[in-house]
């Protein structure tokens, strides 16, 4: 099914085409889903896209824009080096761009949108109070998140048996750690996990299964932990060193929070600019082509 944007036909293929291109992202945005609801989300997306650059299109048209055939030129080369070079392009794999002359179009367009979307998504700018309100409603967005550096020396069980032998040996290394002996030493020679001298490096929460974070976070540094049971078997765990979660003073962020704003403002005007051009236009879908 085509679609009739004024004077302009969308054909069947270029929205097929379009689809197959934006396939990979919404199958990872519906995961889980059946193929053929991730199939027609995307052909939906597809229809919209073609539709707003149609209208971008004869919107930037109407207005004469120009652009420079050296930026064009340019442009062309960078695609066709990201995109597979030279033998990727001539073969065409693109789903949408077949040829030069389709590319060539595709960047003239491109570069006009812009220069539309810099016309018709100019705003006030976003000032300090504002991104400092912003700042004070969304701390969790500004505040780093708690870190461990940890080591653990594991016994591998599956049984119940298991269970109990492993925390038996695992008690034992614990008393010889208390009584000198070298952790790290001790992970080389004892654990199963063969990760050397147990070092697990930083992390932070959601990075380990639920027993273990649980146990690491609650120890003090330099203590050791009592047997901790997980999945894998039974753990000896030691912390080196806590980094404390700490909210970025807001003078850091500003210049970031602001340009966020901005953005979020003129694609808001932009979004606001399109809705009306459709509201203009003459949108239609036609069978036959």
């Amino acid at each position: 099914m085509a679609i009739k944007v004024n004077n302009h036909i969308i054909p069947d293929w270029a929205i097929q085409g379009q689809a197959q291109s934006l396939f990979e992202s919404v199958s990872r945005q519906m995961s889980g889903k059946p193929r053929e609801f991730i199939e027609l989300a995307a052909i939906e997306m597809a229809k919209d896209r073609l539709i707003d650059q149609t209208l971008m299109s004869q919107e930037s048209n109407r207005r004469n824009y120009e652009v420079d055939a050296t930026e064009v030129n340019k442009r062309m080369k960078e695609w066709i080096r990201q995109n597979g070079g030279k033998k990727a392009f001539d073969t065409g794999r693109h789903p949408v761009i077949k040829n030069k002359e389709d590319l060539r179009k595709e960047i003239t367009n491109q570069l006009k949108f812009n220069l539309l979307l810099e016309e018709e998504s100019n705003c006030k700018e976003t000032e300090e109070e504002e991104a400092r309100e912003y700042y004070d409603a969304r701390p969790d967005l500004f505040t780093s998140e708690e870190l461990l550096k940890a080591s653990h020396i594991l016994k591998k069980a599956t049984t119940k048996d298991e269970f109990k032998e492993a925390e038996l040996l695992i008690l034992s290394i614990r008393q010889r750690i208390e009584e000198g002996e070298d952790f790290a030493k001790l992970a080389r020679s004892e654990s199963d996990d063969g990760q050397g001298d147990g070092n697990l490096g930083t992390f932070g929460k959601g990075k380990m299964v639920a027993e273990f974070e649980e146990a690491a976070f609650a120890l003090p540094v330099g203590e050791l932990s009592q047997p901790v049971a997980t999945e894998f078997g039974c753990h000896l765990i030691l912390v080196h060193e806590k980094i404390e979660s700490k909210l970025t003073p807001f003078v850091e962020v500003y210049e970031k929070v602001a340009q966020y704003l901005n953005e979020r403002k003129k694609d808001k005007v932009f979004d606001e600019f399109l809705d009306q051009l459709k509201k203009e236009s003459e949108i239609s879908e036609v069978s036959g082509i």
